[in-house]
């Protein structure tokens, strides 16, 4: 087959969103370019880690909650077309004492969006879950919706159906800048320049370089993963437990999953990093003691009371969170350039979200608008950090971006 010299779209970093970008432009009837300096699913974007956590009530604020509705939906869509199961409805409990915030702000979105969650005691919790053994002043509350993602089977099952639509999908090759005019965005390779009517940057932990010249208040975050062989596995099987949180710093847990154990994870706080190319140093006891102490004092089947057995710890891993000022995304036009559209920013609940966002990305590109309600997801609101108009110089012969008015050369296109 001879190759494209000019695309209707290009499609820089292809991870979790740009993944599921490209097969919504190619299943919409486009020619579509992807781009991703890695081969995801891989170790160093915000996707690490095997499992994402589907959850409808939504602490972080009500306007999630129907995104989040409309996601499960398109996810089951995704499942039918890519011939695998991707999200596995288990169930989601909460738990924690319900005066502390944590579990007030999910009584909060329940009584807001009228959703139907069960509240249970902690007699109940331990009756139905006896891996968890909760103080008795604590509640667990009951998401039979929620569930979690299959990551790896959703990218590579994307990245599969995207070529059989015809995306040309380039792995490996990282991009090392791009300009655009108004009916044509260039995207310059170490060896070859691809031109496109249109671009749709969803580059992750990157995003903030590939789009320097906008200097998006975006902070890249390191975060751990850790996976745990129980003492008593059956309790911890995926037909007896749900997916799990626990209040301190937002503890998050899946079942044990056959070959991989009891994954652990703490949803906030994490080091800042100075950018997604920096040094990211392996997990360590201050990482590692925090998350086996949680999981002790409410788990003592998986590692042991406290301070829980050690040698339970399997493996543990890094991932990257981008995080915005105000944790919710960016999905918008880039202010300059109506045929250049980006997400960013995802801060470490995005994943669920992949085939919504494709959708509202696609809406931007072709028609300006979408009808998903995702005006709260707008640069607009981080107006003052914004460049003055005219940062570029848009009549110039080369037209490249930078915060210079110059191509800026970039060594890593990455992905969330």
């Amino acid at each position: 087959m001879t190759q494209r010299t000019h695309y209707d779209f290009a499609v820089i970093g292809l991870g979790t969103m740009g993944s599921f970008a490209a097969v919504e432009l190619a299943k919409r009837g486009f020619s579509v370019i992807g781009l991703d300096q890695f081969t995801p699913p891989h170790d160093r974007g915000s996707h690490s880690g095997g499992t994402r956590i589907y959850r409808i009530a939504y602490p972080e604020g009500t306007g999630y909650v129907k995104l989040a509705q409309r996601a499960g939906e398109l996810w089951d869509q995704a499942a039918e077309q890519f011939g695998t199961q991707l999200l596995h409805r288990i169930g989601l409990l909460y738990m924690g004492n319900p005066r502390q915030a944590f579990i007030q702000s999910i009584h909060a979105s329940v009584s807001a969006n009228q959703l139907r969650l069960e509240t249970l005691s902690a007699a109940e919790v331990y009756r139905r879950y006896p891996a968890f053994e909760i103080p008795e002043d604590y509640v667990g509350v009951f998401d039979s919706q929620a569930g979690w993602i299959d990551v790896e089977a959703s990218i590579r099952s994307a990245h599969s159906y995207a070529t059989a639509l015809g995306v040309e999908c380039q792995f490996n090759q990282p991009v090392e800048g791009w300009d655009a005019s108004d009916d044509h965005v260039r995207v310059h390779l170490r060896h070859q320049t691809v031109t496109a009517s249109k671009l749709i940057i969803t580059a992750g932990a990157w995003s903030g370089k590939v789009l320097n010249h906008l200097r998006l208040p975006l902070t890249v975050r390191r975060k751990v993963i850790a996976w745990f062989d129980p003492l008593v596995p059956e309790l911890f099987a995926a037909d007896r437990i749900p997916v799990f949180t626990f209040p301190e710093k937002w503890i998050y847990g899946f079942p044990n999953m056959p070959g991989f154990g009891v994954k652990l994870a703490e949803h906030l706080e994490g080091i800042d990093l100075p950018d997604a190319d920096s040094p990211i140093a392996p997990p360590d006891a201050s990482d590692l003691d925090s998350i086996r102490a949680t999981a002790s004092k409410y788990m003592p089947s998986l590692a042991g009371v406290s301070p829980g057995n050690s040698a339970r710890l399997l493996h543990s891993i890094t991932c990257l969170y981008t995080m915005t000022p105000d944790e919710d995304f960016i999905v918008d036009h880039h202010p300059q350039f109506s045929n250049v559209v980006f997400a960013a920013g995802f801060s470490g609940h995005g994943f669920k979200f992949a085939p919504l966002i494709a959708v509202a990305l696609a809406d931007l590109a072709l028609d300006g608008k979408t009808s998903l309600p995702i005006d709260f997801l707008s640069l607009n609101r981080f107006a003052t950090h914004l460049p003055r108009p005219g940062f570029a110089d848009r009549g110039s012969e080369s037209g490249r971006l930078s915060s210079h008015g110059t191509r800026s050369p970039l060594e890593k296109s990455g992905d969330d």
